[in-house]
């Protein structure tokens, strides 16, 4: 346990952060600029930007609160 807390705090003054890569800013913005001009549907806006069924609604529903 120790071991492995001192090499995170080790990663993390190099810089390093674990976890994974958020989905980049540009692709969420295209996708819902897409969905809410109603020309796509669902599985265009998935196919067209990469990003998945799932986060296009989570973000969908976190700009509608």
């Amino acid at each position: 346990m120790e071991r492995t807390r001192a090499g995170l705090e080790s990663a993390r003054a190099r810089g390093k952060n674990g976890g994974r890569s958020k989905k980049g800013e540009d692709k969420i913005n295209l996708a819902l600029r897409m969905y809410e001009s109603r020309d796509y549907k669902i599985k265009e806006i998935v196919e067209a930007t990469d990003v998945s069924k799932t986060t296009l609604y989570r973000y969908i529903e976190q700009r509608n609160t």
